[in-house]
């Protein structure tokens, strides 16, 4: 299997859980389809163009954390738009509002991509390396803009390998294997968005464990893909 690996970074992030239309809870890392989404920013495609190329059957994503998972509380300012839009709508007093909304500081992650579809594999391996987007990478709302960095100078192949004691680099799948609880160490358990259908509802959700500062996540046995330096879960 072919990877393309990159790391994105921003000083703060806000990847909001779409429970409710009010939750200002953030995700502490990009749910797969917000990685789906900044790779086809990156390359350029149109709003829901590109659900199809990401889908289970012909799409792989892996994601590291690498800087601790770090919360921290902004207001954000809201308005009332149901008078409208105007200027002069919106200025009366009470139709303006402060909500505190977490986000994620210092945000850095590492990313796994492989694709059935090579020739945009090969976009997107040109893309980094040359460090160019079609649009502004952002990680959750366009006001945490976000830079981003090939990891190594080649597109990495790789087959799967299962072994037992292993240390795993990435956030890990709930299904991938049994965790083997280490003491030091923070873990967490989050459940988001995997896919899109056609019609820009979440079809599926995927539920992960990982390690809030980053550390590595031992299984007693699990499928892996050795990238570089990491053992990584691609789902």
């Amino acid at each position: 299997m072919k990877i393309v690996s990159f790391d994105i970074w921003s000083d703060y992030a806000y990847f909001r859980r779409g429970y409710t239309t009010t939750s200002t809870i953030s995700y502490p890392f990009p749910s797969r389809t917000t990685i789906a989404g900044i790779i086809a920013g990156i390359l350029g495609y149109p709003r829901d163009s590109y659900y199809n190329l990401f889908q289970e059957n012909n799409s792989k994503i892996g994601l590291k954390i690498i800087n601790p998972i770090k919360n921290t509380r902004i207001n954000l300012n809201y308005i009332n738009t149901k008078l409208g839009m105007n200027l002069s709508d919106i200025e009366a007093n009470g139709k303006r509002t402060q909500i505190p909304a977490e986000f994620i500081k210092d945000a850095k992650y590492r990313i796994y991509v492989s694709l059935n579809d090579e020739d945009v594999m090969n976009q997107l391996y040109y893309a980094l390396h040359e460090h160019k987007s079609v649009y502004t990478p952002y990680m959750g709302i366009s006001e945490c803009l976000a830079n981003f960095k090939l990891v190594e100078d080649k597109i990495h192949q790789v087959q799967p390998q299962i072994q037992e004691n292993i240390n795993i680099n990435s956030v890990v799948p709930k299904n991938s294997g049994n965790i083997q609880i280490e003491k030091g160490k923070h873990y967490g358990i989050v459940k988001s968005p995997a896919f899109f259908n056609e019609n820009r509802s979440v079809s599926s959700f995927l539920e992960f464990f990982y390690e809030t500062k980053g550390n590595s996540i031992k299984l007693d046995s699990c499928e892996y893909y050795q990238i570089g330096e990491d053992n990584v879960i691609m789902y």
